[in-house]
């Protein structure tokens, strides 16, 4: 009897384990249904979310631009996107627009479910891109920007750079694309204050050249200056040059808004791209820590242009300026960032092959420096 009854209770027994395996095994297949249809479920109050992710929860537009919220969902699972702030935003034909400066926080709703939670800057100073630079913008004046509203541009410019792969080909070409093209402001050409002028003061940092990253648009940026002179002051602010240019509407010892020379521009763009050269120059000397000595430099010729070799990204010269190239359509068309007397300050040009070859005499090649091309487009459009 005692043997029997130890039989029945060890069938028992796996009876018990057989059903408990069977029970496991549907909640699994059950967990592994919801995976594969994406559904949302709960546990813990732990949202959890499969098959539809926000891969990016900051965002930074200009007035009037579309709202491109970055979402991967696959499987095309039945999402909506709730803004706090609905003032802000607008939504037309399945797409959503900035309506006016200023910020909103959005959710990924799903099944009642927020999901995913970002947050929208619409941000004063950006503007939507055009398909050429923009020459009845507006220089920027003086105080134009408060430190908030600098330090959003800030994170706008570190935004587009990081999406492009910041210490990239790329990076150098968004920081281009981003001071001539989504800014919304022009940029005055300023003569440098500094040794190039053979004055006194050897380094003047901020007066024609800026050695730090953001913009330079509010006071809270002078505690980083190093060197200042007849400064401080920001874009746009007036301070004394001493470089005579009469052909130009400049005058000694006169005071002109601050901005950027030809190789302040460039030394700009390449710092905030990851790429630090130091007080540069743009001539083509003996000396070897000037921009002319990066990279690979080539004369420029129709067997150059014809050769693949020269991409976005790569700085182009002549004697005494220095440039980068910051898009090639595909009509051969090469576009240009620069900062020169004669344009005022800092422009985008649009360049033929034939007026390229007859302005410009070198171009940079730039894979040595740059090493990795990141997200790089030819175009912005």
């Amino acid at each position: 009897m005692k043997t029997l009854f130890k039989r029945n209770l060890k069938n028992v027994d796996i009876a018990v384990i057989f059903l408990v395996v069977i029970f496991l095994m549907l909640f699994t297949l059950t967990i592994y249904k919801k995976y594969k249809t994406n559904e949302i479920f709960v546990i813990n109050k732990t949202v959890i979310v499969r098959g539809v992710i926000l891969t990016k929860d900051k965002y930074y537009v200009a007035s009037s631009d579309e709202i491109k919220l970055e979402i991967t969902n696959p499987y095309n699972v039945k999402y909506e996107v709730i803004f706090d702030n609905e003032d802000l935003i607008e939504k037309k034909d399945g797409k959503y627009y900035a309506k006016k400066n200023g910020e909103t926080d959005f959710h990924i709703r799903l099944d009642d479910v927020n999901a995913y939670n970002g947050k929208i800057y619409i941000v004063k100073g950006l503007t939507v891109p055009k398909k050429s630079f923009d020459k009845s913008k507006d220089f920027v004046s003086c105080k134009d920007f408060t430190d908030e509203e600098n330090k959003l541009l800030d994170e706008a410019l570190f935004d587009r750079i990081n999406t492009s792969g910041k210490n990239t080909r790329a990076a150098a070409v968004a920081a281009s694309r981003f001071l001539t093209l989504e800014f919304d402001k022009r940029i005055a050409y300023f003569y440098e204050n500094g040794r190039l002028n053979n004055h006194e003061r050897k380094k003047v940092d901020g007066e024609g050249r800026y050695y730090h990253e953001g913009l330079y648009l509010s006071e809270s940026k002078y505690k980083d200056l190093v060197v200042s002179w007849t400064g401080p002051g920001s874009w746009g602010c007036k301070i004394m040059q001493f470089e005579p240019a009469p052909q130009y509407g400049f005058k000694p010892l006169d005071k002109t808004p601050n901005g950027l020379d030809c190789s302040g521009f460039i030394s700009w763009v390449l710092l905030n791209a990851g790429f630090d050269v130091k007080d540069t120059a743009a001539g083509d000397t003996a000396r070897n820590d000037e921009l002319y000595d990066l990279g690979e430099k080539k004369r420029l010729t129709q067997q150059l242009l014809n050769s693949g070799l020269v991409k976005v990204g790569d700085l182009i010269a002549y004697s005494g300026h220095m440039a980068i190239i910051s898009g090639i359509d595909e009509d051969g068309n090469y576009y240009v960032a620069e900062s020169l007397p004669n344009f005022k300050g800092v422009v985008l040009n649009k360049y033929s092959q034939t007026s390229l070859k007859n302005t410009f005499t070198h171009i940079m090649l730039m894979d040595s420096v740059y090493k990795e091309d990141g997200n790089l487009t030819n175009m912005w459009y």
